[in-house]
């Protein structure tokens, strides 16, 4: 096999990753924010079509014992995350013995391989480097600040990159964010990096690794903290009541009020009421001096409507608020359905799943997980 280039138009049904293959190795020394994001990274290279190897460490990936669980005749039987972050590899449990181990590493690497995606620590970078492979290793902690003792959690990573001080009540302590937001982050980075690398490989340039930081991602993605220093001598914090753009209740949940500031007149006209006409709510600045009361004037007109009707009414006056979605709603939202972004699973074991695709199109052609992640020994990969 040789190796496939990146570069170029996809006929027909090829996807564009098709013919890559990829070592996706687990340390069981690392944390697993860390873990998500490389396993993300492996995610969209295999929806987009490369062959992913996962090496799981001894025991197993610990992300196959995270809720949610799956479940089969009210059992639970599988890790719905780990699912979604592995559909479509290939995956392998490295044996318990440090040796043995590290001569199954060594193994996969001397067959072909384009590219290896590492979790901090890990020591097949070395080899993989000197095999002069497209090498991404993912790490929490920058590599110019002292790695502390204890493992790192997301929660501390959102908190050091600043994105835990942009939401919230600042008299409440700070609330974790939805999802995985560092781990995500990072993964699409490493991905990136993946894919600058083998650009480079095709080019016919040297390769360096690459490394990718979890609290240099984080950073980056509040960027905003840095053009608030920037512009205002201060970074923007929690504001709570006093923020400009809140979150208030309706009928069955909760709506983001968002607007811009020509967008506002639009707004003050669909809630209708006559004190928002006043002229201390003329300006943005005159606004933000009376947020409170701005927000006083606009919390009964979403309390007595639903967040469909609030939304519909909204796009009618070019108003972008946005209602606050649970994953059933996301699940039955016919944007989503439009778009195709659900798409079918079929598990050999739970029958019919639903998964999310990537959200991202290539010559018009979207692209999902094609089949659950399958375990696999050593000898049939490398048979």
């Amino acid at each position: 096999m040789t190796k496939a280039s990146i570069v170029g138009a996809v006929p027909g049904d090829i996807l564009p990753l098709a013919g890559l293959v990829i070592l996706e190795i687990g340390n069981a020394q690392a944390p697993i924010c860390v873990r998500l994001a490389v396993s993300l990274a492996g995610k969209i290279a295999a929806d987009l079509g490369a062959r992913v190897i996962k090496l799981e460490p001894p025991g197993g990936d610990p992300v196959r014992r995270k809720p949610p669980l799956l479940s089969r005749g009210g059992t639970s039987v599988r890790s719905a995350l780990f699912e979604f972050l592995n559909a479509g590899k290939t995956s392998l449990t490295l044996p318990d013995d440090a040796e043995s181990a590290r001569a199954s590493v060594a193994t996969l690497l001397s067959k072909r391989i384009d590219a290896v995606l590492l979790e901090e620590g890990d020591e097949a970078s070395a080899p993989a480097v000197a095999r002069g492979l497209a090498v991404v290793e993912v790490r929490g902690w920058p590599a110019t600040m002292p790695t502390p003792g204890p493992r790192l959690s997301e929660f501390t990573t959102l908190a050091l990159g600043g994105l835990l001080d942009m939401v919230g009540d600042p008299d409440r302590e700070p609330l974790r964010l939805g999802g995985h937001q560092a781990s995500y982050s990072a993964g699409l980075s490493a991905f990136t990096a993946l894919m600058a690398l083998l650009v480079e490989r095709d080019a016919g340039r040297p390769l360096l690794p690459a490394r990718v930081s979890l609290i240099e991602t984080v950073t980056w993605v509040n960027w905003k903290a840095i053009a608030g220093v920037d512009s205002d001598g201060l970074a923007p914090t929690r504001q709570g009541a006093g923020s400009e753009f809140q979150v208030v209740r309706c009928l069955d949940g909760w709506i983001a009020v968002v607007f811009t500031v020509t967008q506002f007149e639009n707004l003050r006209d669909l809630v209708g009421s006559p004190i928002l006409y006043d002229r201390k709510f003329a300006t943005r600045q005159s606004r933000l001096e009376n947020i409170r009361e701005l927000y006083e004037q606009l919390s009964p007109w979403f309390a007595s409507r639903t967040r469909d009707q609030i939304y519909a009414e909204a796009q009618a006056r070019g108003v972008p608020l946005g209602p606050v979605c649970g994953p059933a709603d996301l699940h039955d939202d016919p944007q989503h359905a439009a778009r195709g972004f659900i798409m079918p699973v079929a598990d050999p074991s739970l029958g019919l799943l639903r998964s999310p695709r990537l959200p991202v199109l290539w010559n018009g052609r979207n692209f999902g997980p094609s089949a659950p992640a399958a375990r696999s020994t050593l000898d049939a990969v490398l048979g």
